[in-house]
């Protein structure tokens, strides 16, 4: 793989949803790559995967809380993005892409996308059920992060945890890598 991710930032965000399972290995993968993994996750995420996993991948504390005391200041939704070269949400759910498109800020997580210097790239990898997916909802408020800006990676096609088969399966982690690949010039630009 080409790809130069080599001591680049990535903030890693976990929302909630079954797809957290290829965030661990997404995980793995970028730190094979070089890049120093942050990751973040949502309250929900922590139903999926557990913090203890993604730390033992990312080789950092992994960060769930926006009042976290091991940030001296109280201010991680800050701190935690400063030097970053890109935050990626993947899996991001249907909830959190209306948080994404409506500016919310109930969370660590989707706080500090919206607090992210205007340098950073955000980047989203969705993944929830075909129906979910599909409806008017959903659609506007990823029609309303593109105009924003955000870079949507995916979903794609194929059959799903819920056992239906269609659009919004979370891309898998090679794919994902791939679509960093293409974005990573960029990544190197803004350094």
């Amino acid at each position: 793989m080409s790809m130069d991710l080599k001591g680049k930032k990535i903030v890693l965000g976990l929302s909630g949803g079954v797809a957290c399972y290829k965030a661990a290995e997404l995980c793995r993968a970028l730190v094979k790559e070089g890049a120093q993994v942050q990751v973040v996750m949502t309250e929900a995420a922590t139903h999926f995967i557990g913090t203890v996993t993604m730390q033992a991948l990312s080789g950092r504390h992994v960060y769930t809380d926006q009042w976290d005391g091991r940030i001296p200041n109280n201010m991680a939704h800050i701190d935690l993005t400063r030097d970053a070269d890109a935050i990626l949400v993947a899996p991001c759910s249907a909830d959190f892409l209306f948080k994404l498109a409506h500016g919310a800020t109930d969370d660590l997580l989707s706080t500090l996308c919206l607090a992210r210097p205007h340098q950073v790239p955000l980047l989203v990898a969705p993944a929830m059920n075909v129906e979910m997916w599909e409806k008017p909802p959903t659609q506007r408020n990823v029609a309303r992060l593109r105009e924003d800006g955000v870079q949507i990676f995916g979903p794609a096609a194929g059959s799903q945890a819920c056992g239906e088969t269609g659009m919004g399966r979370m891309l898998e982690p090679h794919e994902l890598l791939e679509e960093l690949d293409r974005k990573s010039t960029r990544l190197n630009s803004s350094h």
